[in-house]
């Protein structure tokens, strides 16, 4: 709600231009008015005051009433207003404004002006404390927050939960616990949505597949998003995240995500199937053929890379060549189920 002298102000600009007037019309209505003399009304003719360079007036309208023990003083806006007029301060008025200043117990409000700063280092240092003190509500604020977030996500109170990362992601804009809040919050909406998707995609007939839910979709891409930029911030955990990608079938991004993973036995083998799973057969035969080289001395190292290339080989439209193959593992191996399986696909094509 406006107070009287805002809505003084609205009036007085509607009826002149002249900003010595209004200021002018503005100190005389409050001191003939006692009723309106309150600590807003005084702030707000402060800060028109200020804004509009009548600073000397200010500075006359306060110390002519410092004397009033119920006066409440501007001290921030003062200060300002003491700063920019042309008077005289020595240290005898410094000091007399930072014992009124602590009579009246405003060193934190006082502490918000820097007009002075220079002229006294209790000054300094009250706002250095006040500053302190806000980042100290700062932090307080922020985790009194997360606390509350906490308890909504344990009582899976979902939009709540929402509302609130809304409002620290407003309060707290790039801290890096409320991003990782947010991240964490859509990765697990989005595997709820999976998770009940899950039972009626299990084995679906090609005649029973519906198109796919553009919702589902747009979680699932944000959800392969924050797989891939949580491997880039923590490589250590960069295979992890490249075997949920895979797992949901996100093959290109786990292929991405591959690249922050240290060299390994366990990725050479991943790695294949994922090429394999995003349909880049000519980069598979050639990694396929590395492979080899580098895991010969392993005796499964032959059927796993020919089961391999057999698939390469049929993908890249060398059919002939990828039933030898693969005729060629069973031979050696006719208890190689997959094997099996899959020559019965390729035949039936």
């Amino acid at each position: 709600m406006s107070t009287f002298i805002e809505l003084e102000i609205q009036n007085l600009l509607n009826e002149t231009s002249d900003l010595d007037e209004v200021a002018a019309r503005l100190i005389s209505s409050l001191d003939s008015s006692p009723e309106q003399v309150s600590l807003d009304n005084i702030n707000a003719l402060a800060r028109f005051l200020n804004l509009s360079g009548r600073h000397l007036q200010l500075a006359n309208f306060v110390i002519k009433h410092l004397d009033n023990e119920s006066f409440p003083v501007p001290w921030p806006y003062f200060m300002e207003a003491l700063g920019h007029a042309s008077l005289e301060l020595d240290e005898r008025v410094i000091a007399a404004l930072i014992e009124g200043i602590q009579e009246s117990e405003s060193e934190n409000e006082a502490a918000r002006s820097l007009a002075l700063n220079s002229r006294s280092a209790l000054l300094g240092e009250w706002r250095s404390n006040r500053k302190y003190r806000i980042h100290k509500d700062f932090l307080n604020n922020k985790k009194h927050l997360l606390d509350q977030l906490i308890t909504l996500r344990t009582q899976q109170l979902y939009e709540q939960e929402k509302v609130l990362l809304a409002r620290l992601q407003k309060l707290y804009p790039g801290d890096n616990d409320v991003n990782n809040e947010v991240r964490e919050h859509r990765q697990r909406h989005a595997l709820e949505i999976l998770a009940r998707r899950s039972p009626r995609a299990r084995d679906p007939k090609p005649e029973e597949l519906s198109p796919k839910d553009p919702e589902v979709e747009k979680v699932l891409l944000i959800l392969l998003q924050n797989l891939r930029d949580h491997a880039e911030q923590d490589p250590d955990m960069a295979f992890d995240f490249a075997i949920a990608a895979f797992m949901l079938e996100g093959y290109e991004t786990a292929l991405d995500i591959l690249q922050f993973c240290d060299p390994s036995e366990s990725l050479a083998w991943f790695r294949l199937e994922v090429l394999l799973q995003c349909r880049r057969f000519i980069e598979l035969l050639n990694e396929i053929s590395q492979v080899e080289l580098a895991y010969s001395h392993e005796p499964e190292t032959f059927f796993a890379t020919a089961y391999l290339r057999a698939q390469a080989m049929w993908g890249i439209g060398q059919k002939h060549t990828a039933v030898e193959i693969l005729e060629g593992l069973l031979a050696s191996r006719p208890q190689y189920r997959a094997g099996s399986a899959l020559l019965s696909i390729w035949s039936g094509q």
